[in-house]
């Protein structure tokens, strides 16, 4: 897959076990046509690309929320907290351990619309109970 124009490789059955949105994707629906919303707007060349094991463009969301989302998928757990000193955009004090600044709410918010848009329901339901 890529993400931001970053190559990120993941299991087709891993990603299919753990999610709604790719277990139809990778049985050859349209997702957009079965009720779960297309995360890359799915044409035929791009279902075309994932049977022949190609780079799938993921769109939806951004390439830390999608690692997030496949540190979920593989382990059943995920960190919500942005690493400590990492810049974020929305938080300028550079001392921050970011367990309820506003950088914090925005990458689970991000992690919200990403589990209900993959259908991860576990990980939606991780994300709200985090929420402060």
């Amino acid at each position: 897959m890529s993400v931001e124009g970053r190559l990120v490789h993941a299991h087709r059955c891993i990603l299919a076990a753990r999610s709604l949105f790719f277990r139809k994707f990778f049985s050859g629906y349209d997702p957009s046509q079965t009720g779960v919303e297309s995360a890359n707007n799915l044409t035929g060349s791009v279902i075309r690309a994932a049977e022949m094991g190609g780079v799938i463009p993921v769109n939806s969301v951004g390439y830390e929320v999608f690692l997030l989302l496949l540190q979920f998928l593989y382990s059943g757990q995920v960190s919500l907290v942005p690493h400590k000193h990492e810049p974020r955009s929305n938080c300028g004090d550079s001392g921050c351990w970011h367990t309820h600044c506003t950088a914090a709410v925005d990458l689970s918010l991000d992690i919200l619309a990403a589990a209900h848009y993959f259908g991860v329901e576990q990980l939606a339901l991780l994300t709200q109970m985090s929420l402060p």
